[in-house]
């Protein structure tokens, strides 16, 4: 069980602190409130509806009798950023909201993190999955590592194939090749050409471009983890994805650049994807081309699921011919050594939100106690049967790894990673120019350090991290609060 420790454990355990310790403290740890009367949590929300919420806030209301929680949920991300950064700078805003976990890292200021008596790093770390732990807990400002949130999912990057055009063209296997230089094979032999505006009448792989391919920019960060470009130094004071780092590659960051936009290289025998195949204005993008069987493989998340069966009912409303849905299936994410072979670490791009407390709440040891509760087995277990969304727990992987549908993502979490996103918008129009470039005129190394040099200059010049104290120190610092 997760932190989770009863009211009357708690406040027992601030009692004997206080006779124990007051000697030797100059303040005893915070206790719960003994009636919830009065007390109103709001809590703001991407993409879940209140119907999958509001069960879970009922029962926790039911034990805390007169506590209220009040959900909202959100749908488009640019607006509810705005809205929770506007509110919480007026000091306002919810109590607890979610946030991508690459948003922590430069905001943790803006949160209040989980009181240590409600649970510790350790637990986390035994609790949650490794990309969580590093993604959601980090050093305070004095340098203490604290938990900044609790995550209910954790999505990954995988490869979506038609399974119709695998046993067509490579029947010696029916799946795609765990490596990309096999995938380049596949490509080669799923790709159809013909004389038709696009020059294709099956391409083998959504890759190589940025304005007409979605989830192009995640797929490039996946093959920057891959290659094991640091994008940053060590302490967040500087980008350093473009320069020379060795390791794989000498110029990790450039070999990954390399690789995404060869796909969209005429000169290359696995070339498979253009300007023409897919209008860079629409909204489905490469998903549409995937319903209609233009496509063989395409790169998403788990939600990509829903999104293709959505496309493929649009289209046949029309009267517009689609694949069958029993021909949609999901893989791994290729590396680039044999997973089965090689000792190499396998490597997929996380991409989740997680729950946390906003600094202007005037409870947050109540509101992280909801958060304990809603990220209990039980709860995401509940979760996951009405959204599917991953688990972030270790304990539900083997369980979810048995789906017939998702459970690619359960067997892929242990080696997710991400890294910190100053700010999504303005990285992603990066990368997409740098894409765009190569395509024109070839990967270049300075098209990657003129981005490298745009991302330096919105770090900190002293860095993002906070030196980590010595675990002495550490308690020295909470003695003397």
């Amino acid at each position: 069980m997760f932190f989770k420790k009863s009211t009357a454990l708690i406040l027992l355990f601030a009692l004997v602190l206080t006779l124990s310790l007051s000697g030797c403290r100059k303040k005893s740890p915070k206790e719960k409130p003994k009636t919830y009367e009065g007390i109103e949590l709001t809590y703001y929300k991407m993409f879940d509806d209140a119907s999958v919420i509001d069960p879970v806030i009922k029962e926790y209301e039911a034990a805390h009798p007169g506590l209220k929680i009040k959900y909202k949920k959100f749908t488009n991300f640019d607006e509810y950023q705005k809205v929770v950064l506007n509110e919480m700078a007026e000091g306002e805003g919810p109590d607890i909201f979610s946030m991508q976990n690459t948003w922590f890292m430069s905001n943790y200021r803006k949160i209040s993190p989980m009181s240590a008596e409600l649970g510790s790093n350790e637990d986390f770390l035994n609790t949650f999955v490794d990309v969580a732990f590093k993604d959601l807990v980090r050093p305070d400002k004095d340098g203490v590592e604290r938990i900044y949130a609790l995550p209910m999912t954790v999505d990954t990057l995988a490869l979506y194939y038609n399974k119709a055009h695998y046993e067509d063209r490579v029947p010696t296997r029916g799946k795609p090749a765990k490596t990309w230089e096999g995938i380049k094979e596949d490509v080669a032999l799923l790709t159809k050409t013909d004389n038709s505006f696009e020059r294709f009448e099956v391409a083998g792989i959504a890759m190589g471009r940025g304005d007409n391919i979605s989830r192009a920019v995640d797929t490039l960060y996946l093959l920057f983890l891959q290659f094991g470009a640091q994008f940053y130094n060590d302490n967040f004071s500087e980008a350093s994805f473009a320069s020379q780092q060795g390791g794989i590659a000498e110029y990790p960051g450039m070999e990954a650049l390399k690789l995404y936009t060869s796909f969209a290289d005429l000169d290359e025998k696995h070339y498979s994807w253009n300007e023409f195949i897919v209008d860079d204005d629409s909204s489905e993008k490469e998903l549409e081309a995937f319903a209609k069987g233009k496509v063989s493989m395409i790169i998403g998340f788990s939600y990509t699921y829903d999104e293709i069966l959505n496309q493929i009912s649009i289209l046949k409303e029309k009267g517009i011919d689609t694949i069958d849905e029993s021909d949609i299936k999901i893989a791994s994410m290729p590396q680039l050594y044999d997973p089965d072979a090689s000792t190499e670490k396998r490597v997929t791009y996380a991409s989740y939100f997680a729950e946390t407390v906003s600094r202007n709440s005037k409870h947050p040891d109540v509101a992280w106690d909801f958060l304990i509760e809603l990220t209990k087995k039980e709860n995401l277990e509940y979760y996951f049967d009405k959204l599917h969304k991953p688990t972030s727990r270790r304990d539900m992987i083997e369980t979810q790894k048995q789906h017939p549908v998702y459970g690619v993502f359960a067997s892929q979490i242990g080696f997710a990673e991400s890294f910190p996103i100053l700010d999504y918008y303005v990285y992603k129009n990066l990368f997409i120019t740098v894409i765009s470039n190569a395509n024109l005129n070839g990967a270049l190394q300075g098209d990657l350090l003129e981005a490298q040099n745009i991302i330096t200059g919105m770090l900190p010049e002293d860095g993002l991290v906070v030196p980590k104290v010595e675990k002495k120190d550490e308690v020295d610092k909470e003695k003397n609060k």
